[in-house]
């Protein structure tokens, strides 16, 4: 037995106004659209906690109390060892040493190039007559100025006239003067006997003759070895131990402040015991 269908539904037509109609449907099986938020700050919303969600709870904090610095100990210079005044022997040192050579040099360099203590002196083209005692076998030499020179002369003995240079030996020691025309020891005379000897020299070469000792040239040939020497040797002698000295001092007051210190701050970390 079948039913009669019923018939097909119509828009109400006296729906009041204000009234909406019925919302429309969607045909069966279309896609239903999804709700979407309408700004970010929607879509941020969507994911944030639960408004009612308990705040969590503070925690304590707990500062930890500020310890300073332990004061490292004041130590007096005066307590260091070795004590200050080595700075100046070291310093000292240096400047007596190196003035001592300086001037000791200086000394025995114008000592030995001073000017030779002469018993004759004459110029080229005349003579000079001297003594000679017994035991002064080659003590006098001849000495000559300018451009003067020993095979300008001839020696006279007690025994006969020379010849030539034959009186005339070669200087044992060398010797000038400071300036370059000064005096020059250029030959020893022969004089192998006591008696009167006469030098004479011919003016071939224009210049000063003289006859002095062979003794003040010997000693001033050992006084600049000495003060070549002492120059050489105590200068750099007396740096050295100037500067070593200052260096050892430096060190050991060092040393010796930072044991002062180690020991202070240990005394200081120590508890006191109460009385």
């Amino acid at each position: 037995m079948s039913f009669p269908s019923p018939p097909p539904h119509e828009p109400a037509q006296n729906a009041g106004p204000g009234q909406p109609g019925p919302a429309p449907q969607p045909a069966t099986g279309a896609p239903q659209p999804q709700p979407q938020p309408q700004n970010a700050d929607a879509r941020y919303h969507a994911y944030a906690p639960h408004p009612h969600a308990q705040a969590p709870y503070p925690q304590p904090h707990f500062p930890y109390p500020h310890v300073p610095p332990r004061p490292v100990p004041v130590i007096d210079g005066k307590e260091l060892r070795p004590r200050a005044r080595w700075y100046w022997v070291g310093g000292l040192t240096i400047l007596v040493g190196t003035l001592t050579a300086g001037l000791v040099f200086l000394g025995l360099l114008f000592s030995a190039t001073a000017e030779p203590e002469l018993i004759a002196e004459f110029q080229g083209g005349d003579s000079a007559t001297f003594q000679v005692d017994e035991g002064q076998e080659g003590h006098w030499g001849l000495y000559v100025e300018g451009d003067a020179n020993r095979y300008a002369c001839e020696l006279d003995t007690p025994s006969g006239p020379g010849s030539g240079n034959d009186n005339l030996d070669t200087a044992p020691f060398s010797y000038s003067g400071m300036a370059y025309d000064s005096w020059r020891l250029t030959a020893e005379l022969s004089t192998p006997e006591p008696g009167e000897y006469v030098l004479r020299c011919d003016d071939v070469h224009p210049g000063t003759y003289g006859i002095g000792t062979l003794e003040q040239v010997a000693s001033a040939e050992t006084k600049l070895i000495t003060g070549t020497l002492v120059l050489v040797i105590l200068g750099p002698l007396s740096v050295i131990a100037g500067v070593a000295t200052l260096i050892v001092t430096g060190v050991r007051r060092s040393s010796d402040r930072a044991r002062l210190v180690r020991e202070r701050m240990r005394t200081a970390a120590s508890p006191q015991s109460t009385p």
